[in-house]
């Protein structure tokens, strides 16, 4: 009985090896596959979340359209709503949201942030009063206020809601101003000064676009230490498309003009009459075709090639160039409107 039982295990041996051999393989699988499965619903996460929004189309929503309002607020609560409730809001998202890494949209939504607050800074110091001397409108320094908050907060409070709050104080005001109690200063020496303005913001942007597409090489010694530390630290070598400085500075850039497009479009609208009078219309329609090419420029990899460069491109030279050529048609308005 012990012989027949012992011959009955060993005949048994193979089958049980081969066994466990097939639980080690599932075993292997398994340690292999499910880091591979989450890493691909991790991906197709990210692509689900991942939204550049530069409709050059893009109109008010119609809640935010009052009669008899600016429509130039109306488009920039509707771009700060397009950001922050119908796409996810990516500079707040915490480390282990796919999208967070993305620092296409993180620096595009930044830059959309940026460029509205400043608008929202010059309509309470300066449009959103009678000719400029008046008091300080308080949904607008409300608004302005809030629009600056850290883009990056994501708790107590956060972004989104700080935006929100500003959204319903741009709101406030525009219906307040549908009703004439609020102010709105729509003449041509203040649009000409606001230009101004801008054209100043945009001369800073070109800067920062220079120094990432030029290299150390094209400076002399005296040159090099006649530049800021930040400027130093912006000076370095083409990366082509392995350049992270040159996706930041592209997309940052890409938001600022984006909103720069949709709300002097809108301003267009609000100063209609004015640019006729002047003679200003074509001018500024043609100031928001340069503007338009600008805005609506993307690259999902952005290159920074060095120059001459037969095979990889500079995507910052060619945003550079409508960039500078909007400055410029916006230099001739500002004349123009004086």
């Amino acid at each position: 009985m012990i012989v027949g039982s012992f011959f009955t295990r060993l005949r048994a041996a193979p089958a049980r090896f081969l066994s466990a051999l097939a639980g080690g393989r599932t075993a292997i699988k398994l340690a292999i596959g499910v880091p591979v499965l989450l890493a691909g619903l991790y991906t197709a996460v990210f692509f689900v979340q991942y939204r550049i929004d530069d409709n050059p189309n893009l109109a008010p929503e119609p809640a935010t359209v009052i009669s008899g309002g600016s429509t130039a607020v109306s488009m920039a609560v509707t771009l700060m709503e397009q950001e922050t409730h119908h796409t996810v809001w990516a500079p707040s998202q915490l480390w282990f949201s796919p999208v967070s890494h993305s620092t296409n949209m993180v620096n595009y939504q930044e830059g959309i942030q940026y460029e509205v607050a400043r608008w929202a800074v010059e309509m309470s110091d300066f449009l959103g009063r009678e000719r400029g001397s008046g008091a300080a409108d308080r949904d607008l320094t409300d608004a302005a206020g809030l629009l600056k908050y850290d883009p990056t907060a994501w708790v107590l409070p956060s972004a989104v809601t700080q935006y929100d709050k500003a959204i319903t104080s741009l709101l406030n005001y525009n219906r307040r101003l549908a009703v004439g109690e609020a102010k709105y200063d729509k003449i041509s020496s203040t649009l000409s000064v606001f230009l101004d303005r801008i054209s100043k913001d945009i001369g800073s942007q070109s800067n920062t676009l220079e120094l990432a597409v030029l290299t150390p090489e094209d400076f002399t010694d005296s040159q090099k230490a006649d530049l800021t530390d930040a400027a130093k630290a912006l000076l370095s070598d083409n990366g082509g498309y392995i350049d992270h400085r040159a996706t930041v500075i592209f997309y940052a850039t890409k938001g600022r003009l984006y909103a720069d497009y949709m709300l002097l479009k809108a301003i267009g609208e609000d100063y209609h009459d004015v640019l006729v009078a002047k003679n200003a219309d074509k001018h500024w329609d043609n100031m928001l075709v340069s503007l338009r090419a600008a805005a609506t420029y993307r690259k999902f990899f952005v290159a920074n090639g060095a120059a001459g460069s037969y095979i990889v491109p500079n995507d910052l030279a060619y945003q550079g160039f409508h960039l500078l050529r909007t400055d410029k048609q916006i230099s001739e308005l500002v004349d123009i409107l004086k």
